[in-house]
């Protein structure tokens, strides 16, 4: 009876935490956020520059490194450089809104919009 009892634990620890990863998967939390500051600017002319720099959203998360910037449209500007937690944008000139996304290895994103006019 002792060894069908200790089973009977074991199987509802493993179910217990099988149940509480199921929602770990599918949930996005603050945690899975990461901030960009300046999260919005405006821009006027060609070649004009800004520098964004990435935080994590949460307040236990970390940062995978290194990060992958995007733009969501090459023709208003483009991402320079980037190194470390900082990207360089610059703007060709044209009117628009571009939306910079940033995303760190483990899928973790941030967007922040340039606005020219």
């Amino acid at each position: 009876m002792k060894k069908l009892g200790g089973w009977l634990v074991v199987g509802m620890v493993v179910g217990l935490v099988g149940f509480a990863m199921l929602g770990c998967e599918t949930t996005e939390t603050a945690d899975n956020a990461l901030s960009i500051t300046p999260s919005s600017i405006a821009l006027t002319n060609v070649n004009d520059t800004v520098t964004f720099t990435v935080g994590s959203g949460g307040t236990n998360a970390t940062l995978a490194l290194p990060l992958i910037w995007t733009v969501s449209d090459n023709s208003l500007g483009t991402i320079k450089s980037s190194a470390g937690l900082a990207a360089i944008y610059e703007s060709k000139g044209k009117v628009g809104n571009n939306t910079i996304t940033v995303r760190d290895q483990g899928q973790a994103e941030g967007l922040a919009v340039v606005n020219q006019r």
